[in-house]
């Protein structure tokens, strides 16, 4: 038999601040049955927004009053049914074809009669204008806060929002910001892996997240951490889902190149996982024959001493190739011998630093002029977002090539904002360069001989590639 039931729901988005809860809703709504005389068969709530379809309560709901097994429906206002044109319109259909009999409100009864489903729609329709006018008011303070530098999310680890001011800015977390800085340092030595990375940094440095009222000082993920590697912001960028790009207010905890040296370590094409065994040049070797990447192998002889080879990845498939495995210590001696005959002499290092620091303090004006010209570029680029939209609004071009074009500028304006937002290097810094260079050129055969296997990956890593 078709009976009454009591819908009561609230959202716990920022748009029902202000309606009772839940509980209350259901206590005024059975005082109300109680006065009019109705039978409650059943008490249905929902703690979900309306403001698009899906609701599984309120679906299950409507599927009832279609097949005829619920009447009438109460609840607290008409918004609590529908805040979408979806819903709102499933409500009103349902009460003109008759198989919902009435609406129950504490205010009054919406039946199938016209001017009742006039102000039903009248209703409904303020509560759906309300979410589409809330979600074009939230749509500008975002890009308000993009085009000041912040972001509407909360930032990645490393950071935290600071609420304290009239605006919520991003600073650095003191406790995690060196640690993650950390982090990319060993990535960028290009001798660790992430789940290397990822012991270092949560077992011997200690790394939690930050402390939520729910929850937080958990340790980094692997996910966590490789994603952290990809992301922009990190370089003073954010980048949003749908392509737009805008330049950071926050301080930047790696620059352009940086950024740049991560994303070719970490998507570096063929590049093998040793699953057992972690070799010293492992991802570096290829073979000279074919260019399949060279893999290592280890053998452990009698009396225990260990021995390391590296193979072509094609021996023992169906085509074989011909090249012979290579021991690990014969290759070690070459790269030894090659670095001590390319070493450089004190009387060499000192003769280069004194031509570069005149070159340097000679090209000191060049590096004036591409800051200029860089200046010139973002100024440019601002003057094609301004024409570009002029021509959306004139009609002149449609809404894909707007979109697509929208989309480069701003990558390219965000680029160059965070290019500009660094002094460029004064001769005295990069002289340091240099100075860091031709140091690292007159030691790098003892570092390679005497150090350990990571520091001689480092070595590799840093005076040739194509190995």
């Amino acid at each position: 038999m078709p009976a009454h039931v009591i819908y009561a729901r609230k959202s716990t988005d920022s748009e029902d601040k202000q309606v009772l809860s839940i509980d209350s809703q259901i206590a005024e709504l059975k005082a109300h049955a109680v006065r009019h005389g109705l039978e409650v068969s059943e008490v249905l709530t929902e703690a979900r927004s309306a403001k698009a379809p899906g609701r599984p309560i309120f679906g299950d709901l409507m599927r009832r009053v279609r097949r005829g097994q619920i009447e009438g429906v109460l609840c607290w206002k008409m918004d609590r049914l529908a805040r979408n044109h979806l819903d709102h319109g499933a409500v009103l259909q349902a009460l003109a074809d008759g198989k919902l009999k009435e609406v129950i409100t504490p205010e009054r009864v919406y039946t199938s009669n016209g001017n009742d489903r006039f102000l039903g729609n009248f209703e409904l329709g303020i509560a759906t204008k309300f979410i589409d006018d809330l979600r074009d008011n939230v749509k500008r303070g975002n890009r308000a806060r993009f085009q000041q530098g912040w972001p509407n999310y909360r930032p990645p680890a490393g950071y935290l929002e600071d609420r304290s001011g009239p605006t919520t800015v991003i600073v650095k977390d003191p406790v995690n910001f060196d640690l993650i800085r950390r982090a990319w340092d060993l990535l960028l030595t290009g001798t660790m892996k992430p789940r290397q990375i990822l012991k270092i940094l949560n077992k011997d440095w200690g790394y939690r997240s930050r402390k939520t009222p729910h929850g937080g000082q958990k340790p980094m993920s692997f996910s966590g951490l490789f994603g952290l590697f990809s992301k922009p912001y990190y370089m003073g960028v954010i980048q949003l889902r749908n392509g737009d790009s805008y330049k950071g207010a926050h301080e930047p905890m790696v620059t352009e190149q940086e950024f740049a040296r991560a994303q070719e370590i970490l998507g570096r094409p063929g590049r093998p996982r040793p699953v057992h065994h972690e070799f010293t040049f492992s991802g570096m070797l290829r073979c000279a024959s074919c260019g399949r990447a060279m893999v290592g192998e280890v053998h452990v002889k009698r009396s225990g001493k260990r021995y390391v080879y590296y193979r072509c990845h094609r021996r023992g498939q169906d085509v074989r190739c011909s090249e012979p495995t290579l021991p690990e210590r014969t290759f070690a001696t070459q790269i030894a011998a090659d670095l001590a005959r390319m070493t450089l002499t004190p009387e060499a290092a000192e003769w280069i630093r004194d031509n570069l620091t005149r070159t340097l303090e000679a090209e000191g004006g060049q590096l004036r002029a591409v800051r200029e010209s860089a200046e010139r570029t973002l100024r440019h680029v601002r003057t094609e977002e301004d024409t570009l939209l002029s021509l959306r609004l004139r009609g002149s071009i449609d809404d894909e090539l707007f979109e697509r074009r929208r989309v480069e500028i701003s990558g390219r304006r965000a680029q160059l904002e965070v290019q500009l937002e660094r002094p460029a290097p004064s001769v005295e810094q990069l002289l340091q360069r240099v100075d860091a260079v031709l140091a690292f050129a007159e030691h790098a055969p003892t570092m390679f001989v005497e150090g350990s296997p990571v520091q001689q990956r480092q070595v590799l890593e840093t005076i040739g590639s194509n190995y």
